[in-house]
């Protein structure tokens, strides 16, 4: 399970990375990941819905619930289903008309199931980092995040840094990709934005 439950659990993270053209932060995100694993392990993948809701001028809060599956690369093991939810908050201030820096963090409470076997796990993440907004609906971010989980047995601490780019497909609708990069693990992030 290393490493697999801080993957599940900081697509919230980053839900507000990226924003509408008047820079809102609040919306609802639904995305699909998927994780490159470089020690011959079968990919992770995962379907997220979060949402962040700003409570002031500068301060939103956030939530989401991830369900992923990792499939047995062996015969007779049984695949590995992931589920997490995150809870957290941010702090963004100008620093320019057209870019924001942005600082966050959430608490994760997640389980792994495995032939019938649950273990639990908690963790946490903390981030900063900016968002750009570019001409023609363009918008981009890179955030520096540092993640860790226990399940009481083992405990484990990454830091990668993500960067992604979005698309206005209109004005409440945004498309958005994304890439974290971390150790031996390369994770892709796809989805929309439906800002209110």
């Amino acid at each position: 399970m290393k490493g697999i439950l801080i993957v599940a659990g900081l697509s919230g993270m980053l839900i507000p990375a990226l924003a509408s053209a008047e820079l809102d932060y609040n919306a609802v995100t639904a995305g699909f990941t998927s994780t490159m694993n470089g020690n011959n392990a079968a990919n992770f993948t995962e379907l997220s819905l979060g949402f962040t809701k700003s409570t002031s001028k500068n301060v939103y809060l956030g939530a989401s619930y991830e369900a992923g599956r990792q499939p047995s690369t062996a015969i007779g093991v049984a695949d590995k289903k992931v589920h997490s939810i995150s809870l957290g908050a941010g702090f963004h201030t100008p620093l320019n008309d057209d870019v924001d820096a942005i600082v966050a963090g959430h608490i994760v409470q997640g389980s792994t199931i495995t032939a019938g076997n649950n273990v639990s796990a908690n963790g946490y993440d903390i981030g900063a980092g900016v968002r750009a907004q570019f001409p023609n609906g363009l918008e981009g971010s890179i955030t520096a995040v540092l993640a860790s989980t226990s399940n009481g047995t083992y405990s484990t601490t990454d830091t990668y840094v993500n960067t992604q780019f979005g698309f206005d497909f209109t004005p409440e609708i945004q498309l958005y990709a994304g890439i974290d990069l971390f150790r031996d693990n390369q994770t892709m992030d796809f989805g929309m934005r439906f800002f209110f």
